[in-house]
């Protein structure tokens, strides 16, 4: 058997560890900081319990990134990181500032123009140090080496996955995730679930990764609802937090599947979140894999819920799988038909046209065709 693994070098875990960083940064020898982050974190106070702790170290905020973080993001990060000659980088927020601040590490060390990086490894040169805090427990973009960024003019998703961009340190303080709004939890949660799922259902998953989906799977089930109840709850805080990390493990090294490929379309077409389009999309997915792959699904039911599987077939197992997603999503909030988010059936020729050439369709188990993919599309709308 042969297996690569990725993962961030240096993992901070906890309530309040995001103190410990200035003592692993004097390490580096690094001195001024560009922080990647947004304008609500920055209105919120997120931010400052970040740079409060950097004693020590000087730093330039950009507070730019939007949800779903575009190429002109990447250019005016870059540019500002030149401009305060800047040595090293931190994210602070979910996937979007992770994802623009690897975009702007891979641009600062490698040049050219981003759209050149596409695929995988493409950047030459590893880049600026970079610590990837994380506010949300659901994209674990802290710990992939993923990113993702818009081309607002194609309204298409550009997808990167580059050993180099993979954060030196991630740091997943729990203590910045307390005053997370019920809805975001709920959504980024079901983010975090999908990840889990479709890499324990990809093509190319492997035992570990396997290992790490399940637990991810039975962490998020178990706390999601409770986090999104009670957003002050800081053991349910701390078990999505590790679920999210789990999953992000699991996906980073497996791949993911079809939800993936259809919900960066809406995120690119319609400017939708990421963790409500894949909320949304994911038991319709469900129910199309179990029409296309019995069995397959089913192993999410005896993770979930194993004792509800005793007796049952392969196939009624997979009928569980979609019944128990359904319930949780409509347990927090998520389930939602996509009409009520704007969504048109006039869009639904050119979402499958890019989800088919989206590079999280190569793992998915079961490969529809076009006129599928509409009908997807339709059956969420």
């Amino acid at each position: 058997m042969f297996l690569k693994f990725a993962a961030a070098p240096i993992t901070l875990f906890g309530l309040g560890c995001r103190r410990q960083l200035p003592d692993l940064l004097r390490r580096e020898g690094v001195k001024k900081a560009l922080i990647v982050t947004d304008a609500s974190l920055e209105k919120l106070g997120i931010r400052a319990m970040v740079t409060d702790v950097l004693e020590g170290f000087s730093f330039a905020v950009f507070s730019g990134v939007c949800p779903n973080p575009t190429l002109e993001n990447v250019q005016d990060g870059l540019a500002l990181y030149q401009q305060e000659g800047c040595d090293f980088i931190i994210a602070v927020g979910g996937g979007s500032a992770n994802d623009c601040a690897k975009a702007i590490r891979v641009m600062a060390a490698n040049g050219g123009e981003l759209k050149d990086y596409q695929g995988p490894n493409k950047s030459k040169v590893r880049g600026a140090f970079l610590v990837a805090v994380n506010t949300t427990a659901g994209t674990a973009s802290e710990v992939s080496r993923a990113y993702l960024i818009s081309d607002e003019a194609a309204r298409r998703k550009l997808i990167f996955k580059d050993d180099f961009a993979m954060p030196d340190i991630a740091v997943d303080d729990t203590e910045l995730m307390l005053g997370l709004p019920a809805a975001t939890t709920a959504q980024t949660g079901m983010d975090a679930l999908t990840h889990a799922i479709e890499s324990y259902c990809a093509t190319s998953r492997t035992p570990l990764t396997d290992l790490l989906a399940e637990d991810a799977m039975r962490q998020i089930w178990k706390w999601l609802p409770a986090a999104v109840e009670n957003g002050r709850d800081e053991q349910a805080r701390d078990g999505m937090a590790l679920g999210q990390y789990l999953a992000g493990l699991s996906f980073g090294n497996a791949g993911l599947g079809l939800v993936h490929a259809m919900a960066h379309q809406l995120s690119a077409v319609y400017h939708m979140g990421h963790g409500l389009s894949n909320a949304v999309l994911l038991p319709t997915v469900l129910e199309y894999y179990r029409k296309t792959v019995p069995g397959v699904i089913g192993r999410i039911a005896q993770v979930l819920a194993p004792e509800q599987c005793m007796g049952k077939t392969p196939e009624e197992c997979d009928v569980l799988t979609v019944t128990l997603i359904l319930q949780l999503s409509q347990r927090i909030g998520t389930d939602m038909p996509l009409s009520r988010l704007g969504v048109t059936r006039d869009s639904f020729a050119e979402m499958a046209d890019k989800a088919l050439q989206d590079g999280c369709l190569a793992t998915a188990p079961s490969i529809p065709d076009h006129e599928t993919i509409c009908s997807l599309y339709e059956q969420a709308l």
